[in-house]
Order: structure tokens, then C-alpha cells, then sequence
């Protein structure tokens, strides 16, 4: 039986795609095999097949999580009340919170080659680069609307906020200064400026 003929959801593909995550996160891409995630699932190699193609296929179904979770995170905390920038700020906020807990995509946005082999890497990223500008464009067309942001392009905009943030994460080993502590850094420039405050 294909893997086309077990495309819904059941507690067993949960089961698999937890396992693969958590495996994928510890020992990276190169480093776990199909029979690696079956023995962390608690179930025979032939059962994967059921529910994915190959090793490539469970990975990609991980991340398509992974990514439809923090797009629903940062889509309900934008959501919440408040100026357009006091969202994007909880947004960044959330975003420092979801990469404390989901060392995985963490990884990607560090490109880290150990964690995800080259061809996806910049598919994966293209992925969530996409998602985030338009949801942060979005805020800054509405603060545009009600005043709180000046009159600016919004897409372009979004693009360099969201890259200066990227590369932030993208510290190999957070060398430097570790995301969570640079990120308020980086929001207090955006937000006040390097000149004196008067």
C-alpha cells in the first residue's frame, strides 16, 4: 500500500512525524535513517511506508508542521489588540519563544548543513521567508492606517525586518550573543533609534 492511500491524519503518523522531529533535531538529517525514526516511534520500518515516501518526505512533512505552527502562532499574537507595533514587538517576542522551543527549525534558519541537506535549505527557508514578510507587511500597512508607522513600503519593509532578524538566528552556535538576548536589542534600534532621546 502506497503512501498516497494513508494521507490522513492517524495517532500513528503522529506518532512518527514526533519521533522523526525529535531525532532529526538531536542527530540531524544525514545522521537518522528511516529505521532510526521507526525505532523511536515504537514501530517496524515497512509502517513509515504507509505514510511517507522516504526519508526526504517525513523531514519535509516535520517542517510543513513546524512552519503551519508558527504561522498560527504569530497569526493569533497579531491578532491580539494593540498598534501595529506593539504586535509585530510580541511577534518577535513569540518568535524568540518558538525557537527556544523547537531546536529543529531553529537549525534551519540557521541553515545548519548537519540538520538539513543543501537542496531543501533554501527551499525551506524561501517557505518561511514568504510566510513571515507577508504577515509583517501586513501589520505595517495597518500601521500605516491608524498612524503608528510612517507612510513606507510596506513589503520592502517587512523584507529587511525579517532578514536582520534571520540573521540573527543565524549566528553558527550563537558565537556572539545568543538570539534571545540581541533580539530586544534589535527592537529597541528599530523602535527608538541610536540618537539620544530627548
Amino acid at each position: 500500500m502506497g503512501a498516497a492511500a494513508h494521507t490522513i491524519d492517524s495517532p500513528t503518523r503522529a506518532r512518527i512525524l514526533a519521533a522523526a522531529q525529535k531525532r532529526f533535531a538531536v542527530f540531524g538529517y544525514r545522521r537518522t535513517g528511516v529505521a532510526d525514526i521507526a525505532r523511536a516511534a515504537g514501530v517496524v520500518p515497512g509502517t513509515l511506508y504507509r505514510y511517507f515516501k522516504d526519508k526526504e518526505d517525513i523531514f519535509r512533512e516535520v517542517v510543513r508542521e513546524l512552519h503551519e505552527s508558527w504561522v498560527a502562532r504569530a497569526q493569533a499574537v497579531l491578532a491580539e489588540p494593540g498598534t501595529a507595533l506593539e504586535r509585530m514587538t510580541r511577534m518577535g517576542i513569540a518568535s524568540v519563544e518558538f525557537n527556544r522551543e523547537n531546536s529543529l527549525i531553529n537549525s534551519i534558519f540557521r541553515r545548519d548543513d548537519e540538520i538539513v541537506f543543501a537542496p531543501l535549505i533554501e527551499e525551506l527557508h524561501d517557505r518561511l521567508l514568504k510566510a513571515n514578510v507577508a504577515m509583517i507587511a501586513q501589520t505595517i500597512r495597518e500601521g500605516i492606517r491608524e498612524g503608528t508607522i510612517r507612510d513606507i513600503d510596506p513589503e520592502r519593509a517587512a523584507y529587511v525586518l525579517f532578514m536582520t532578524g534571520d540573521t540573527l538566528t543565524q549566528q553558527r552556535n550563537q558565537q556572539y550573543y545568543p538570539y534571545g538576548e540581541v533580539f530586544p536589542v534589535f527592537g529597541d534600534i528599530l523602535l527608538n533609534g541610536l540618537t539620544p532621546r530627548q
